[in-house]
């Protein structure tokens, strides 16, 4: 069993993410792209959510919003009360860093650093300066992944499946509210897609609150409750089926 700490205690009836009227507008020129239009969502702490929709569909905008890697046009964002649709980049890196664990389709690993070192990176960006805690924390981090024996690896010396797993490592060390994957399993054989799924699902076992953006009908039915997504809306929220 993955573990990375003691469980999470669940918080208040208040969702830990919650979007309001939310739309995005995009100018292409003297046109207008309704990304996303008058979406409401509200995700609660420990739920393992999937959100799918087919290319356009406007998962790629909802995840950049919920990531705080971009804000809405209009409406609200709130995430654990607070209001981030109106925050400056400052803040809004601030709550990225210690928020939120991104894990994306291409790992975005650094070639040159070892596993523990692309892991150690969100706590330098946080302003960890003891190294050796720095050290602690990506090692254990990776053992939660099962990496313990490839602390030192780079990532052209490790599988597809290993580098998600570092990627879902650096996501974790920082001991983030929310875990945001975008297409994880986008890259990797079925069976690695399994087992970075598994996880997932051992994260959300644990407490954790996992989002995971998608459309492979199969990926998604992993999750506990999907989204669905069409033309910048939202039309459906349904729990997934029992496994």
């Amino acid at each position: 069993m993955i573990t990375t700490g003691p469980p999470r205690v669940q918080g208040p009836a208040d969702p830990l993410i919650e979007l309001i009227d939310v739309s995005k507008t995009y100018k292409m020129g003297t046109m207008e792209v309704h990304a996303l239009s008058d979406v409401d969502l509200a995700i609660h702490d420990g739920e393992y959510v999937a959100i799918v929709g087919q290319s356009g569909s406007g998962k790629s905008t909802l995840m950049h919003i919920l990531g705080c890697l971009d804000v809405p046009t209009t409406g609200t964002y709130r995430l654990g009360g607070t209001d981030v649709s109106r925050m400056g980049e400052a803040e809004l890196a601030e709550v990225r860093n210690r928020r939120i664990g991104f894990v994306f389709q291409q790992f975005h690993l650094l070639p040159r650093l070892s596993a523990w070192r692309n892991v150690e990176l969100p706590l330098l960006y946080a302003g960890m300066r003891n190294r050796a805690e720095r050290k602690k924390r990506a090692d254990e981090a990776l053992e939660a992944v099962g990496l313990a024996n490839r602390t030192a690896h780079r990532p052209t010396e490790l599988s597809g499946g290993q580098q998600q797993r570092v990627a879902i490592a650096r996501a974790l060390v920082t001991d983030p509210a929310i875990v945001l994957a975008d297409e994880p399993t986008g890259n990797l054989a079925s069976d690695q897609a399994d087992e970075i799924m598994t996880i997932f699902e051992s994260l959300h076992t644990q407490g954790r609150t996992v989002v995971i953006i998608t459309h492979e009908p199969d990926i998604a039915r992993r999750a506990r409750r999907l989204i669905r997504l069409l033309d910048g809306r939202i039309v459906a929220s349904e729990m997934a089926p029992v496994q």
